[in-house]
C-alpha cells in the first residue's frame, strides 16, 4: 500500500472543501429554483426556494447580451416575481439573490422577433 504525501493530503482536503463552492456557482444555490418567461413585451422571472417558498423582494440584477454592466436591478415582488422589458436580441443573464445568500443564475433568449411585439 502507498503512502500518501502531505501535498496529495491537501489536495484532497481542498477539492473536499472547495467542491460545494463549485456547485453553489452552477445555478441552484442553497436549494433554489428560477425560471424565465416570454410574456406580452416583458421577460419574466420567477425565484422560489426548494419547499416552494417565493423568494420575495430579493435583490435581482439583469445584463444584457454583450455587456458587463447591469442594465436593471431591483427586487421581486412579494411573490417571487420580477419582469422586465429587454431591448436587444441575444442572451439575457439573470440573477436573483436574497439577504442570506441563497441565490439563482438564470439565462434567457431573446429574439428579434419577440422585441417588435
Amino acid at each position: 500500500m502507498k503512502k500518501r504525501t502531505t501535498k496529495q493530503g491537501f489536495f484532497l482536503l481542498m477539492l473536499t472543501l472547495g467542491l460545494p463552492l463549485f456547485c453553489s456557482v452552477q445555478g441552484h444555490a442553497h436549494a433554489v429554483h428560477g425560471e424565465t418567461e416570454n410574456g406580452c413585451e416583458a421577460l419574466c422571472t420567477s425565484a422560489s426556494y426548494e419547499d416552494g417558498e417565493a423568494m420575495s423582494y430579493a435583490v435581482v440584477e439583469i445584463i444584457a447580451p454583450n455587456s458587463k454592466l447591469p442594465f436593471q436591478s431591483g427586487r421581486t415582488d412579494r411573490n417571487g416575481y420580477f419582469c422586465f422589458r429587454p431591448d436587444t436580441p441575444g442572451r439575457w443573464k439573470i440573477t436573483v439573490k436574497d439577504e442570506d445568500g441563497h441565490f439563482v443564475r438564470l439565462g434567457a433568449k431573446v429574439s428579434k422577433e419577440m422585441l417588435k411585439q
